[in-house]
């Protein structure tokens, strides 16, 4: 299961990093649809890459915790063995 979530994740990753500049290339008309002032989607969607990058920060910083937890077993193991 954590697998395929991580795999769910690359994926939702991936497409919202690359409808940035499909959609800015290819619909612009909706790019350009005003949302308050001088702010339209196109802004706020490029704004969103940096949530994006936040999530993905989190996402490794989990991920490297449980990697960190295997790496000092390894190394215990190998004290151990190497004694």
């Amino acid at each position: 299961a954590d697998t395929a979530a991580d795999v769910l994740t690359v994926l939702l990753v991936v497409a919202a990093t690359l409808l940035l500049p499909i959609g800015a290339a290819y619909f612009t008309d909706l790019f350009k649809i005003k949302v308050y002032g001088v702010v339209n989607v196109g802004i706020l969607f490029a704004l969103s890459q940096f949530i994006v990058a936040w999530g993905i920060a989190f996402y490794y910083t989990a991920k490297a915790k449980k990697f960190d937890a295997m790496a000092a077993e390894l190394v215990r193991d190998a004290d151990r063995i190497g004694r």
